[in-house]
């Protein structure tokens, strides 16, 4: 099996948690010049998820993975199933130079495509969980950058449990890999603990998940980090200090380039101070629905997450 060379690799993942504010990254990251198109492809997680538990072996995964990028780089370049829709938060529209996108959709001259192509705008792809998995992701792409967005563990707990993350229905359009046992359907993060987690309420579910991923996250990071190119930061920061953090993503990505923060800042609604109060009524609910247990675990993930 022949792996492909990814088309057009000039590129970078947008990675972290469900629910961890990735959306609020992406949504004022084309305020910088030179960034290309955010991707979203449900497949590539999936990819990830299935090798990590042994379900497909990293061969047949990594010539997936990079046969699906290198489409969708392509399919970019030459206009192809560009995302129009505006309410979407990867449109084009969101991007400073979207009409340059519309033209090439719009073209009637076929383009001279070169092996080599390597566009001097850098796109993204927003994946689901990319810092626990590194050994594939690394293997995956011989490019590999990757900026992470993390979120207090608090937070993360109440909005996995408003999006029902403790629980799973079957659904036609669920992106998540999950397992059947029984009557339940079980995520993918808990395959190697099924027996347990049929028997949990869904807050400790979700808490030990969390922790799990979490700890899995720091043990692949110290791992891989002398020689990976990894930027982690937090959303509060992001809120904070909206301009700081894109100026870091800029010198990450050694673009140089200017950045037109005014034209998206509407995309920040949310205001930091809000968020301690708020947390406050998130733990104080979160407390009065796990176990003792799994609650002292969320203190202690929170503890070393704002230390």
């Amino acid at each position: 099996m022949y792996s492909q060379k990814i088309f057009n690799n000039n590129t970078c993942y947008i990675s972290g948690l469900h629910r961890s504010g990735k959306s609020l990254l992406t949504d004022i990251i084309p305020s910088i010049e030179n960034t290309g198109l955010i991707n979203k492809e449900p497949l590539l997680s999936l990819l990830a998820n299935l090798y990590a538990n042994d379900e497909i072996n990293l061969k047949s995964a990594r010539y997936l993975a990079r046969y699906v990028q290198s489409n969708i780089n392509y399919s970019n370049f030459i206009g192809r199933k560009l995302n129009l829709k505006i309410t979407d938060e990867t449109n084009i529209y969101n991007h400073m130079n979207y009409k340059n996108y519309l033209k090439k959709m719009n073209s009637k001259t076929k383009l001279k495509i070169s092996e080599n192509t390597e566009e001097r705008e850098i796109g993204f792809y927003d994946v689901h969980n990319i810092l626990s998995n590194l050994k594939f992701w690394r293997q995956t792409n011989d490019n590999f950058k990757l900026i992470n967005v993390e979120r207090n563990p608090i937070d993360l707990t109440y909005s996995w449990y408003e999006n029902k993350f403790g629980s799973f229905s079957k659904s036609a359009i669920n992106q998540l890999l999950v397992y059947k046992f029984k009557d339940d359907l079980i995520p993918t993060y808990a395959k190697k603990w099924t027996n347990k987690y049929v028997k949990m309420n869904e807050l400790d579910r979700i808490i030990q998940i969390i922790n799990q991923e979490i700890k899995n996250s720091e043990k692949s990071y110290k791992f891989y980090k002398k020689n990976t190119l990894i930027l982690r930061i937090k959303y509060e920061d992001i809120l904070a200090k909206p301009i700081e953090n894109l100026a870091l993503i800029n010198k990450f990505l050694k673009l140089k380039s200017k950045i037109h923060f005014d034209k998206y800042k509407k995309h920040i609604t949310r205001k930091y101070s809000s968020l301690f109060e708020e947390r406050k009524k998130k733990l104080k609910f979160i407390k009065s629905n796990c176990s003792k247990i799994y609650y002292d675990k969320l203190i202690n993930l929170s503890n070393i997450y704002e230390s």
